[in-house]
């Protein structure tokens, strides 16, 4: 059977089973998700090692300076998705709001001088 489909049954399975666990005891339903999400990240490595393969691919293709802040805008984006929606999941939704507002103020920032590098080109190409 196809990969994705028996990873969404799963997921769906693992789901119900934590629904079920969150209203008689919030700890196992806690360790559970932590467990299902671990379950879903090393299915995921195959998938992972082709995205590694081809982002190689493309840092041979692309300006150093642009792949490095491109790199790391992802890496604040992935990293502060995942400390709000842990945040959510725990009923803190004021910190993960937060959270994610610090993470496009972080990318804003990282990105900034690339920004005003096009930027500076664009004014040089009309002016």
């Amino acid at each position: 059977m196809n990969t994705p489909v028996v990873l969404a049954g799963a997921v769906a399975v693992l789901a119900i089973v934590q629904l079920l666990l969150q209203k008689y005891s919030p700890l196992y339903a806690v360790v559970l998700s932590i467990a299902a999400g671990c379950f879903l990240l090393l299915q995921l490595v195959p998938s992972m090692q082709t995205i590694l393969r081809g982002i190689l691919l493309l840092e041979g293709h692309t300006d150093p300076d642009a792949f490095s802040c491109l790199l790391r805008c992802t890496g604040i984006l992935l990293v502060t998705d995942y400390a709000s929606t842990l945040c959510r999941e725990t009923g803190a939704d004021s910190l993960g709001w937060c959270s994610e507002l610090a993470g496009r103020i972080f990318v804003l920032a990282t990105a900034f001088p690339m920004l005003e590098e096009v930027c500076r080109k664009i004014w040089g190409l009309a002016g």
